[in-house]
């Protein structure tokens, strides 16, 4: 396969995704970014500040800070202030926000379950291997950009 390929099947794959999770956003009136936030919130613990979802996710920060105060505004999601450090604010789901996440979750292994049928656990492991690789030789372009 040609390194295009690859990167046209990750495009195609991205909005698939995207696709997979509208009924989500749908059922409970969230936009796609709003989602995403509660998605990373659940998925990864300890990661629970807005700059975290803004630097691995690659969201924008304004479409981030738009999303959590429209979260908040609805009770799904709650800011925490860490007593040492006021300026540290810290996101939290709240019980309407888990049962949503879940939805979310539910939604993401389905779609995961189906992208990676016929893929056997090697080929899976090689695939991380290369993507991790590859994701290295990016942050080294964005590094050389910003000089």
């Amino acid at each position: 396969m040609e390194l295009s390929s690859y990167f046209d099947a990750m495009s195609k794959a991205k909005k698939e995704y995207s696709r997979s999770l509208e009924p989500v956003c749908r059922d409970f009136g969230l936009t796609q970014n709003e989602l995403a936030v509660l998605l990373f919130l659940r998925n990864n613990p300890g990661l629970d500040r807005a700059a975290d979802i803004v630097s691995c996710r690659g969201i924008a920060k304004s479409h981030v800070s738009l999303a959590v105060s429209q979260l908040e505004a609805r009770g799904i999601l709650a800011r925490r202030y860490d007593p040492a450090d006021r300026r540290a604010c810290h996101l939290a789901l709240t019980g309407k926000g888990m049962d949503i996440a879940e939805a979310g979750s539910q939604r993401q292994r389905q779609f995961f379950e189906a992208l990676y049928a016929g893929v056997t656990p090697e080929e899976r492991e090689l695939m991380r291997s290369v993507t991790r690789k590859i994701m290295d030789n990016v942050a080294a372009f964005e590094c050389e950009t910003a000089k």
